[in-house]
């Protein structure tokens, strides 16, 4: 039997051709017809790979150069088991013997990856990497966060994993996400979301993700940034959104997607090439099945689900993340959203030491792409990741940030945390790379890049081109109040400096303007002061005024009038430095 389909991506039509001809035949036509200095890819759309009935002891880890992101669409294209790993230029896939000559015979760069080939056939865990918390001991961690800080922190059970969902407890798992915002503080607040760990395996993010909550818990009242953050946002934190595949993974084993049992006649337990379950981040109801289509091989580590949203961890995210966002135009449908839209969105995953933002199903930018790409290269120069956008590390569909921008308008990246080999590299690395061994510091490197996007979150599209705040000293004598900040406006010319006392322009239609020190706001680089007197107006309310109403807040504005992020300060705090803008970012290309 043979079944013809055509499959659309938006930007890009082509036609793939199924069929159950012998590799061997194949391989021996596309010898005999491939011109001389064929492009491969070129000649092969007659080429297709079956993978359903692959043994897993016949799978190999090869390379194959595909340093465009046309050539991968090439390769996905003819039904390659996707290893889900890239380095370099090269893509690393899964075949047979019979498939690799195929490859090697239709003009493809392909070179056996031993190594990960003799993982690959041992189906015995890998070392266990016992300092990351368990799924119980996450769960814990949440619940006693929401106990110690019931005034910043509330717990939400907003769905049920597949084992959960099939047989009730005690299999599965609750999913849980920690809702953190100054509850004394009412109103509408844009809403800052990070996700973690949907796919199962990817150790550190989860890590990331609770210290990312600790951080915030612990630094309330204490750093000037994080209390004004928490009391004007909303920070809603999901450390494991794949609980079911996670419990797995602590076990050492390579599991990737969550534990739909229903999904295909896959080993158990699993390997890196063969388990059961669904790709969470491939099952999204935005452009799914686009790149990999439900007909692949279902024990494939991308394997999208029959339908979109197939599985009840996809269905509970879709319905939890709408919840906080309001209806903009859909990007999906080619809409840019507005440059007022608020809200960013970031999921962490692993690995390749990169941020990247849609599209990844098309080579084609998305409406938003140059405020997107702005903000993106933003936060790569403060994680040292290399920026852009997802489909240069290989395409996807159904993916959780495509859904997330397509839908809501909301500004979303994900991060690839780790580099592909040393010491830390891959999924599960050792637990002190997050604290500096082998030279990474992954808890480091990104902390500065999340607090800053939620800095943004109010406005993602257009506060990154504004001007940054930081070095902001605050002196005091018995009379007067001087403050003084420096503005950098990075490729625009600062043109003012504004100061509010603790509620910022969201709510508070009330500035103090800042002076330039040197006589003009005429630089990109500028210096703004201001003196108040502690005797009466605004530096009396100021002096007198509790420790929680002594926070200061200034921003800047460029002179295409874009106003940039807030910068906090104590009234109590000197020298209170903000370094992150001035992060070389000469390495990646131009200004962040």
């Amino acid at each position: 039997m043979t079944n013809d389909k055509q499959r659309t991506t938006p930007g890009r039509p082509r036609t793939i051709v199924r069929g159950l001809w012998p590799i061997a035949m194949i391989a021996l036509l596309l010898a005999l017809a491939l011109p001389a200095g064929a492009m491969p890819g070129q000649t092969t759309r007659s080429l297709h790979f079956t993978a359903s009935n692959q043994a897993t002891g016949q799978l190999r880890v090869v390379r194959i150069r595909a340093a465009t992101p046309e050539e991968a669409f090439h390769l996905i294209e003819l039904g390659i088991n996707q290893f889900e790993a890239r380095d370099g230029d090269d893509l690393l896939v899964l075949v047979t013997a019979a498939q690799q000559a195929a490859l090697l015979a239709a003009g493809w760069d392909v070179r056996l990856d031993r190594t990960r080939t003799a993982r690959l056939r041992s189906v015995s865990p890998q070392t266990t990497q016992t300092d990351y918390r368990t799924v119980e001991e996450t769960e814990q961690f949440l619940r006693s966060m929401a106990e110690t800080y019931p005034h910043l922190a509330t717990l939400v059970d907003f769905g049920d994993s597949w084992e959960r969902q099939q047989f009730g407890a005690p299999r599965g798992y609750d999913l849980l996400a920690l809702r953190l915002t100054n509850q004394a503080i009412t109103g509408p607040k844009p809403v800052f979301f990070l996700l973690a760990a949907i796919h199962a395996r990817e150790l550190t993010t989860a890590e990331i993700a609770t210290r990312f909550i600790s951080h915030l818990l612990t630094g309330y009242q204490v750093d000037p940034d994080i209390t004004w953050l928490l009391n004007e946002h909303e920070v809603v934190v999901v450390p494991i959104a794949n609980p079911d595949g996670r419990k797995l993974a602590e076990q050492g084993y390579s599991q990737r997607k969550n534990l739909n049992r229903n999904s295909g006649d896959c080993i158990e337990p699993p390997n890196s090439g063969n388990q059961y379950g669904v790709d969470l981040n491939r099952n999204f109801a935005f452009a799914w099945g686009t790149v990999h289509g439900p007909d692949i091989f279902p024990c494939s580590l991308v394997y999208p689900g029959p339908v979109a949203a197939s599985e009840p961890e996809t269905q509970a995210l879709q319905t939890f993340i709408r919840s906080f966002y309001p209806d903009h135009p859909r990007p999906g449908d080619g809409m840019p959203a507005p440059d007022t839209t608020s809200g960013v969105l970031i999921t962490l995953h692993s690995y390749s030491d990169l941020v990247l933002w849609p599209w990844g199903h098309t080579t084609t930018p998305a409406p938003n792409a140059a405020g997107l790409e702005r903000l993106g290269r933003r936060l790569a120069a403060f994680n040292g990741y290399v920026p852009g956008q997802s489909v240069s590390l290989y395409p996807t569909s159904g993916t959780t940030d495509d859904w997330s921008y397509a839908e809501l308008g909301i500004a979303s990246y994900t991060f690839e945390i780790g580099s592909f080999s040393n010491p830390c590299g891959g999924f599960m690395p050792p637990y002190g790379c997050l604290d500096g061994l082998g030279g990474r510091n992954f808890w480091g490197e990104n902390l500065p890049a999340l607090l800053y996007a939620a800095r943004v979150t109010h406005a993602p599209y257009s506060q990154p081109a504004g001007p940054d705040v930081y070095d902001i000293e605050v002196i005091t004598d018995t009379q007067t109040l001087t403050l003084t900040a420096t503005l950098d406006g990075r490729d625009q010319v600062v043109a003012e400096a504004a100061l509010y006392l603790r509620i910022g322009p969201a709510q508070n239609d009330t500035a103090l303007n800042l002076q330039p020190v040197d006589g003009a706001f005429d630089a990109v680089r500028e210096q703004g002061r201001i003196r108040l007197p502690l005797d009466q107006g605004v530096g009396r309310d100021i002096a007198t005024a509790d420790r929680e109403d002594q926070l200061l807040l200034l921003r800047g504005r460029n002179t295409s009038g874009i106003w940039g992020p807030l910068s906090a300060a104590w009234l109590q705090q000197t020298n209170h430095r903000y370094w992150l803008p001035l992060i070389e970012t000469s390495r990646l290309g131009g200004k962040p």
